[in-house]
């Protein structure tokens, strides 16, 4: 079985995490401002947390948050969990991010922060977005929403320079892992000395016992998503199983909320292993890119089957397609488990229209291009530690999916 997502782990990892030192995060906090070339890097234990944090921590409950409709539900959340109202935007017609004008135009006088989303890892002009924005209203926040993207590149220029702050997030299909974690970057002292100092006055420090269960989840991860045990890790997730209810509870999707632990601070050893990690992840991203590069060839002429216009910069981090007809993805998602290859549908959803959103008053009717993506987008396993041979595999899958659909 071919894993939707699979850590880039090396045994570096175990051995840094192991022996971690007692001023860890401080050293990746540093490494990762230097990687980015910003002054500073705050670590958070989501990337959910740092956008949290950092509304509450500028005190702006009560005002707007302006971002995508399609989106990681979890951002939304953590604007709700902030006392701020989102205001949602729909998608492009050819692109999964936001239509940049109507993000513009969605920017008030009650707006307080944006928060333009690179879906994908697809890059986007944040730049002419950014100062657009700033136009509009001198006093939004701009955080770069990077969780998907990590260092994407417009033109040259990092998504993650462009606003006032950038978030960045660590879990287990990311560029990069530090486990769980997420940070928040920026080049302003001043958010950065407040967002810092909130985050020390409010957030804990867990015992050993989360110390314990870090540990299992690192060394379970790997065990579980090495073969041959990715075959039946993908049989517990599919079976109604404790596994797939755990599972499904950690999407987040049925209700408004942060996850319990969305308040403590990094440990060491994430710490350790975000730091070992960002010495590789250049490697990581040029794997991706290899791994895209043989999926343009291969499937770009396929029938039933759209490839996304992926811009120069891209960084792949969630390879999709889009399928012509929505109603077969179902048909080809089985079709691929049936030939070993996990599939998936990240975002299979538009945030205003979950029952928990409408609940609040929001609907999906204004934003049909982000219905339309959420209907019809397939994504493909597309991690650092895949083979040409394995990559190759999942082309012929695709293609015997399609194929059956279209007999």
């Amino acid at each position: 079985m071919i894993p939707r997502a699979r850590p880039s782990y090396h045994w570096t990892d175990l051995r840094t995490a192991w022996r971690a030192s007692l001023d860890e995060v401080e050293r990746f906090e540093s490494a990762l401002a230097s990687y980015f070339n910003l002054r500073h890097a705050i670590t958070f234990p989501y990337g959910r947390s740092a956008i949290c944090a950092c509304l509450q921590a500028l005190d702006l409950a009560g005002g707007e948050v302006v971002q995508p409709a399609y989106n990681c539900v979890v951002v939304a959340h953590a604007t709700m969990a902030a006392g701020c109202r989102p205001v949602f935007v729909d998608a492009q017609a050819h692109s999964p991010n936001q239509a940049p004008q109507a993000m513009i135009e969605r920017v008030g006088p009650h707006t307080v922060a944006v928060l333009p989303t690179s879906i994908f890892g697809m890059p986007f002009d944040a730049k002419a977005l950014c100062e657009a924005i700033r136009r509009r209203n001198p006093k939004a926040l701009i955080l770069m929403d990077c969780c998907q993207c990590f260092d994407a590149r417009w033109q040259g220029e990092r998504l993650a320079s462009q606003g006032d702050a950038a978030i960045l997030a660590f879990g287990l299909g990311k560029p990069m892992t530090t486990l769980y974690g997420g940070a928040l970057l920026t080049n302003r002292d001043d958010l950065a000395h407040t967002v810092r100092q909130y985050r020390n006055a409010t957030f804990y420090m867990p015992g050993y016992a989360a110390v314990l269960r870090r540990w299992v989840y690192f060394l379970g991860s790997w065990l579980a998503l090495s073969p041959p045990w990715v075959g039946l890790t993908d049989w517990l997730e599919h079976m109604d199983t404790p596994v797939q209810r755990y599972l499904f509870t950690l999407r987040a999707r049925e209700s408004i909320r942060l996850p319990a632990d969305h308040n403590v601070l990094m440990l060491s050893l994430e710490a350790a292993i975000g730091r070992a990690q960002l010495q590789r992840v250049a490697g990581f991203v040029c794997r991706r890119r290899e791994i895209a590069t043989i999926y343009a060839q291969e499937l770009g002429h396929l029938p039933g089957l759209t490839l996304l216009p992926w811009p120069d910069g891209a960084l792949y981090a969630i390879y999709a397609v889009r399928l012509h007809r929505p109603e077969q993805r179902q048909h080809v998602l089985a079709v691929m488990r049936r030939g070993s290859v996990q599939g998936d549908t990240v975002l299979s959803y538009v945030i205003p229209g979950l029952a928990c959103y409408r609940a609040e008053g929001y609907t999906h009717a204004a934003f049909p291009q982000a219905m339309a993506w959420s209907q019809s987008v397939l994504n493909l396993p597309n991690h650092p530690t895949m083979s040409d041979r394995q990559v190759r595999r999942v082309v012929h899958v695709v293609r015997e999916a399609l194929g059956e659909w279209s007999d």
